[in-house]
C-alpha cells in the first residue's frame, strides 16, 4: 500500500512538473522612457542631427515606438466637392538623434495635422524645421501642448504662411470607430484666405480626428479638402 501511494505521489509531481513547463512564459515588455525636456527655441546644425535606429518605447503626449500605428479613414474632397474615401496608416519608422541634447526625433509617414519631424515630451509636441533663407540650420518650435484652461489666440504658422492658433480642452465625448474619447484637445490653425487645419488630439493616444481646408491657387475662399478619423490604433 505504501509503495502504491509513493508511486501515485511521484506521478502527480511528474504531471505537475510537465504542466508547469507547458505554460507559456509571459513576455515582459520594457518600460517606456518618459520624456520631459523642453527643446523649444533650440537650433541645430544639420550635421548634428543624424539618422538613428531607435528600438525603444518613449512615453509622452503621443507614445512613440517604431511598432506603433494609427489607421485613419480619409474622406477626400476637391475644393469642397467629395471625391472618395480611402484608408491610410500613420507610423513613425524613421528616427533621428540630435547630438547636442540626445533627443530622439520621429518622422511621420502621413500628414495628419502633426509635424513631419517631431519630438514629444510628457506635456507638449515640438517640431524641427529648416530655417527659412538659411542653409545648414534647423530650428525647434513648440507645436501643441497641455495648458491650464483655454488658450488665448496666438501666433503660429504653416510652412508657407503665418496663422493664428487656438487651443481648447473639450470635455464632451467624440465617438470614432477606434473608441469614444473625452477630455481631448482641440487645436486650430487659421491662415485667413489661405488654409485652416483643425486637430482633435487625445493625450496618450494621438490624433483622433483631423480636418483640413485650403483655398485653391488664386482664390481667397477656403474649402474643405480632407477629413480623417481614427478607426484603429496599436501602441506598445
Amino acid at each position: 500500500m505504501k509503495k502504491t501511494f509513493t508511486l501515485l505521489f511521484a506521478g502527480i509531481l511528474f504531471l505537475a512538473a510537465c504542466k508547469k513547463e507547458a505554460l507559456p512564459v509571459p513576455e515582459i515588455k520594457a518600460a517606456c522612457s518618459v520624456q520631459t525636456i523642453n527643446p523649444s527655441g533650440r537650433s541645430y546644425s544639420t550635421d548634428s542631427v543624424i539618422k538613428y535606429n531607435c528600438t525603444g518605447s518613449y512615453c509622452g503626449l503621443i507614445p512613440m515606438n517604431s511598432n506603433n500605428y494609427w489607421i485613419y479613414e480619409d474622406s477626400i474632397y476637391a475644393d469642397g466637392v467629395f471625391k472618395q474615401v480611402q484608408y491610410d496608416t500613420l507610423r513613425f519608422t524613421s528616427t533621428y538623434h540630435s547630438l547636442n541634447d540626445g533627443l530622439i526625433w520621429w518622422e511621420s509617414t502621413l500628414n495628419i495635422g502633426l509635424p513631419e519631424k517631431m519630438y514629444a515630451s510628457d506635456s507638449a509636441i515640438f517640431k524641427m524645421e529648416d530655417r527659412m533663407f538659411t542653409s545648414g540650420v534647423i530650428d525647434v518650435k513648440k507645436e501643441y501642448g497641455l495648458f491650464e484652461g483655454d488658450s488665448l489666440r496666438y501666433l503660429t504658422a504653416f510652412e508657407d504662411a503665418a496663422a493664428i492658433g487656438r487651443s481648447l480642452k473639450i470635455a464632451t465625448t467624440l465617438s470614432t470607430p477606434a473608441g469614444e474619447f473625452t477630455n481631448y484637445l482641440f487645436v486650430e490653425k487659421n491662415a485667413r484666405n489661405f488654409r485652416k487645419d483643425q486637430v482633435y488630439f487625445m493625450p496618450g493616444v494621438g490624433v483622433i480626428k483631423y480636418r483640413h481646408e485650403k483655398a485653391a491657387m488664386g482664390s481667397p475662399v477656403v474649402k474643405l479638402q480632407q477629413v480623417s478619423t481614427l478607426v484603429k490604433f496599436h501602441i506598445e
